[in-house]
């Protein structure tokens, strides 16, 4: 392959990281698309083209009881505070907006990367599993805050982006359609520079973009062929900080907007990204283009629209994936000698069957919070349905649904061996990371780390003959306050030994799997409870455990933890969860109405 274009040094990105993350908005010096103002040439590093096609702006008026929520001008970019909005249909919360949290500039993480090469390219994104794995940070690994870019990531960057190109233009006939025999190869790159400019960096390109991209395709072409020169303009484009960043850069109407506005691009790249985990297609900018993302509602249409996309399907796993702890399944084992039973093929089985859950409960059953956490059935395959204890189980490789065995009082996510297994040790089961799931993740009440000089090594088998005595004796003195938030909750997970598998005995021993929510901020989380069925369902209907759960997505969502100036949007979203009864669809569409998704901070230098 010839090496004719490398735009992307490596000082280049991590520069480009250092003059626009800090500031916690969208416009770095580097960036090359403009502000684009409303139905403007906008203003920034280089002239714009066309500009965005509107923004939602506006003092959007008080609380309403639309999804809109006011009066706001839609189109003319305008600015002022916001007034708390309709959740398209949910109950909206009497607050006002008038300042957002800055958020550090997004780059893509590796598996927006890699679905979004997929999607553009028409390629299969294998090679960017040489990419350096994305930090994980409060739970998630889209967290803004250590989404930095190093020197390793650059030049990773620069080659992924060599061997995507190459294989794209395998088949060019894939990326465009353009008879070169009749337009002529320069003009065919021209318009090709046009649209896949627009896909790879998710709006209109401008005079520069163009001439930056044919730059690179003559590079390509001269001493070489119009396929090469294909070929470096994906690379120049792959390269570009305006591919691998999410860029915001919208100059607003009034410069001292306490709320800036997004233009309807940079509306469709969040809620691409929100939603499908991959940049917006051809059809979503095209809404964005004709100004149909101009409200609250034409907002809200095309979420529910596009959640009925298989997209979907992985955009959302990715979350419940990683706010269940079950990503960290690749990298889980077990003592064989212990657990015989543990292989890779039942690892992979486990894996395989949290998705294929979802897609039950999200796109055919109610897509309640409830069913999640609470219906006793499994999805198996491999020798996963062998653990589980059914009879004549499918063994296939594709996740079949079969109800559990209710003698084992097994209930929805919390009760997986996938889950279980994760929560757990290499040898023995974990009440300590059972509990703190269940505080952090679903009461969004963490325990304080340990102080430095605590032991926090895990007790041995030795002892204690089961798990209560073994972590009772080792949680006391400085350590007690701390695990009576915890442990009390993950003794019920003890019928389920260390790989998932239900147990009624350890070592000889019945096993109490009795428990408690201790300190809890919902009074009907009090009182004891027996084994996982009876806590699910304590969660389940808990107000404090709905109004976690839609704080976990708002997370995952903005790319950041909430913040002060967050209370509004979060309150609404908390609020029209509840009132749709813990509907998980509903929740992603929620987000879409608050002010924290219309709007960003704006930029301090």
């Amino acid at each position: 392959m010839r090496r004719t274009w490398a735009p992307l040094s490596i000082g280049l990105v991590v520069a480009f990281v250092a003059g626009c993350s800090s500031n916690g908005g969208s416009n770095g010096p580097a960036a090359n698309s403009g502000g684009s103002g409303p139905n403007g040439s906008g203003s920034g590093a280089t002239p714009g083209s066309s500009g965005s096609s509107g923004t939602q702006g506006g003092s959007s008026g008080g609380s309403g009881n639309n999804a809109t929520g006011g009066t706001g001008n839609s189109s003319s970019g305008g600015t002022g505070t916001s007034g708390a909005s309709g959740s398209a249909g949910g109950t909206a919360v009497n607050c006002t907006t008038t300042e957002l949290e800055p958020t550090p500039l997004r780059r893509l993480t590796k598996f927006e990367y890699a679905n979004t090469v997929r999607d553009l390219l028409k390629v299969d994104p294998s090679p960017t599993s040489d990419m350096p794995a994305d930090e994980v940070s409060n739970g998630y690994d889209n967290d803004s805050g250590v989404l930095t870019v190093s020197s390793l990531h650059a030049e990773k960057y620069v080659l992924v982006s060599e061997t995507l190109a190459h294989t794209a233009v395998q088949n060019l006939s894939a990326l465009t359609t353009c008879d070169t025999t009749k337009m002529g190869e320069d003009a065919c790159a021209q318009a090709f520079a046009k649209s896949f400019g627009r896909r790879a960096f998710r709006r209109p390109t401008t005079a520069n973009d163009e001439q930056m991209l044919m730059t690179a395709y003559q590079a390509g072409k001269n001493g070489g062929s119009y396929q090469e020169g294909i070929e470096v303009m994906i690379r120049a484009a792959l390269q570009s900080p305006d591919f691998i960043y999410r860029l915001e850069t919208t100059t607003p109407a009034d410069a001292k907007a306490a709320l800036v506005p997004l233009s309807q691009f940079e509306l469709a790249t969040r809620l691409s990204y929100m939603i499908w985990a991959t940049g917006p297609d051809d059809a979503l900018l095209d809404t964005a283009q004709n100004d149909g993302l101009s409200t609250k509602d034409q907002v809200a249409a095309k979420a529910r629209e596009m959640l009925k996309d298989d997209r979907a399907k992985l955009g959302l796993a990715n979350f419940f994936n990683q706010w269940s702890g079950v990503t960290r399944l690749a990298i889980t084992t077990k003592n064989t000698d212990l657990f015989p039973s543990f292989s890779d093929d039942l690892r992979n089985a486990m894996a395989a069957e949290l998705p294929a859950f979802l897609q039950y409960v999200l796109f055919q059953g109610d897509h309640t919070l409830h069913t999640l956490l609470t219906k006793p059935v499994a999805f198996v395959s491999g020798p996963l349905g062998q653990l589980y204890g059914i009879a004549n189980a499918p063994t296939g490789s594709s996740p079949t649904m079969v109800d559990l065995p209710d003698a084992q009082q097994r209930s929805g996510l919390l009760t997986q061996a996938g889950f279980l297994s994760v929560q757990a040790h290499p040898d023995q089961t974990s009440p300590v990371l059972r509990g703190k799931f269940v505080r952090t993740m679903l009461l969004c009440d963490p325990p304080p780390p340990p102080p430095a000089d605590v032991n926090i090594s895990v007790p041995p088998s030795s002892a204690g003959n089961t798990a209560r005595e073994r972590f009772s004796s080792h949680a006391q003195g400085s350590c007690q306050s701390c695990h009576s938030a915890m442990d009390p909750i993950g003794f019920a997970f003890e019928n389920f030994d260390a790989m998932g598998q239900y147990r009624t005995t350890e070592n000889g021993e019945t096993i109490d799997a009795s428990g408690v929510i201790n300190g809890a901020d919902d009074a009907s989380l009090g009182g004891n409870f027996v084994g996982v069925r009876e806590l699910a369902e304590k969660l389940a209907s808990s107000s404090q455990v709905n109004d976690c759960v839609a704080k976990q997505w708002f997370r995952y969502a903005s790319g950041r933890l909430e913040a002060e100036p967050d209370v509004c949007s979060l309150q609404n979203m908390q609020s029209s969860f509840s009132s749709k009864n813990g509907d998980l669809i509903e929740l992603v569409v929620a987000m879409t109405q608050t002010d924290d998704f219309w709007y960003r901070a704006p930029v301090t230098l």
